[in-house]
């Protein structure tokens, strides 16, 4: 590189910066200082010729560029040449060695691709070494990531995943706001506090974060904690996240229309919101459903139907639902009535086990205790709970107070996955497709996956792109 070819670059940049890029000037003095050697000024050529801006298109003599200004030591240059290989087939394992030099360098890009890789093997020494390096950076998803191994490290600390959460709040990053917004609505290592609550989950949802939308909704509903109810805001926020295919929200909605709590009594739409939710296996949702047929709400009474939606309800750990069928049993002339309440009682005792659990895991108002989260989810996992069995098995997969076992993980997993918990199939489906705890298979996995968009999964697009690309690797073999 010389003067004058820095001077053609700087005027080529100039032209660059201009509001829209006047290419036609730019160009020629790129070609001219990429010609004499400038690196910078070969990968901004090779960017023109990628996309088509201000030139034909032509990925070729990308490349070339590229691999001039690589050989000169263009971090970003090295950097694209890889993320083409990736695109064309190349496994992001058999180019880590050069990633980690792109990194170790400190190029942040390769440093976030790194975090992002070893976040998908579940390497959880690698995912700290990188997202402690972004962090430093100031980079949000790297404050993320470190909060989240902070969060859910074998010995959690929740004060330090509260301070990352912040950072990368501060800088408007959604999924920050969203976790913040459940600490102050759960009491997670802070103060239960609702007004901020209120706060971040509305940032995350005016980002469109569906989740956050929903939450707002919810807590805007009844108010409480600090915050002032706000039905009208509640349920504009609620029905957003609904039309988005938010099946709590759903939920929440249909038990409005059908009370008139917050709204006008409409139980056709109720009963339309309510579907909506049952199709993903909402407990909620299966117990309106139950109401709106047993009292003929909008519809015919069918008892029947009715029992059979306080039954799935149940299922899905609804105890107002196990308490609805022993009602009804105790209305029939049969001598039934003591076994169904024995058989309710038993169920409730379970849930409340794994309620105490969960409480225990998440550290919902509570520090996190892992320990007695393992020992209470076993006890409800043993009896046949599906979401406990879910939930050891993530314990098990995290290293969360007990050591890491994918076998385990996989056993807890396939329990729940046969009684379709969605997560648990999704979740076994991955363990099937990297082959961790199990032999690597993926027509299982696909199995798996398909049994979870079928079953009701929260996300069936994003399943449904993951399947897609499995059954597209099964081909290529």
């Amino acid at each position: 590189m010389n003067t004058t070819s820095e001077k053609l670059f700087q005027h080529a940049l100039a032209h660059l910066r201009t509001t829209p890029p006047d290419y036609f000037q730019a160009l020629p003095l790129l070609q001219q200082a990429a010609a004499s050697g400038h690196p910078e000024a070969q990968f901004q050529l090779a960017g023109c010729y990628f996309y088509g801006n201000g030139i034909a298109a032509d990925i070729p003599e990308a490349l070339k560029l590229l691999e001039k200004a690589a050989n000169q030591g263009h971090l970003f240059a090295r950097y694209n040449l890889l993320q083409w290989q990736e695109n064309q087939g190349i496994n992001t394992a058999d180019l880590l060695d050069s990633y980690e030099q792109l990194a170790e360098s400190g190029l942040l890009a390769a440093q976030l691709h790194l975090l992002e890789y070893y976040q998908i093997q579940h390497h959880t020494d690698q995912v700290f070494k990188w997202a402690s390096r972004t962090a430093e950076q100031g980079h949000p998803y790297g404050q993320y990531s470190l909060a989240q191994y902070y969060q859910h490290a074998a010995t959690p600390d929740p004060a330090a995943a509260h301070q990352y959460y912040r950072q990368a709040a501060a800088q408007n990053f959604p999924p920050a706001h969203w976790q913040l917004g459940n600490q102050y609505r759960y009491g997670q290592s802070v103060h239960t506090d609702w007004e901020a609550a209120a706060y971040h989950f509305r940032q995350a949802a005016e980002a469109e974060l569906i989740s956050a939308q929903t939450a707002l909704g919810e807590i805007l509903l009844h108010g409480g904690h600090g915050l002032a109810a706000d039905p009208a805001t509640a349920l504009a926020w609620l029905k957003k996240a609904a039309e988005h295919g938010d099946t709590h929200a759903d939920a929440i909605l249909a038990e409005q229309y059908l009370t008139g709590r917050h709204s006008e009594r409409n139980p056709a739409l109720a009963r339309s919101h309510a579907e909506n939710a049952a199709q993903h296996k909402h407990p909620l949702a299966l117990r309106l459903l139950g109401d709106i047929y047993r009292y003929g709400l909008g519809v015919t009474a069918d008892t029947v139907l009715a029992d059979q939606y306080y039954d799935q309800a149940a299922q899905q750990g609804d105890l107002i639902a196990r308490q609805k069928q022993l009602a009804a049993e105790a209305l029939k002339a049969n001598n039934t009535y003591e076994q169904t309440k024995q058989q309710v009682l038993q169920h409730q005792h379970i849930e409340q086990i794994y309620q105490k659990a969960f409480s225990c895991h998440y550290g919902l108002s509570t520090p996190p205790d892992y320990a007695q989260a393992h020992r209470l989810y076993l006890e409800a996992a043993k009896q046949g709970h599906n979401k406990a069995q879910t939930n050891l098995g993530m314990m098990y997969y995290n290293g969360q107070g007990v050591d890491t076992d994918m076998t385990q993980a996989a056993y807890w997993f396939e329990q729940a996955a046969r009684q379709n918990d969605t997560m648990a199939q999704y979740n076994l489906a991955c363990l099937y497709y990297h082959g961790a705890g199990v032999s690597p298979d993926t027509a299982t996995a696909c199995i798996w996956l398909q049994k979870a968009i079928d079953n009701g999964h929260p996300h069936p697009e994003a399943l449904l792109k993951l399947l897609q690309k499995w059954r597209q690797s099964i081909i290529s073999k």
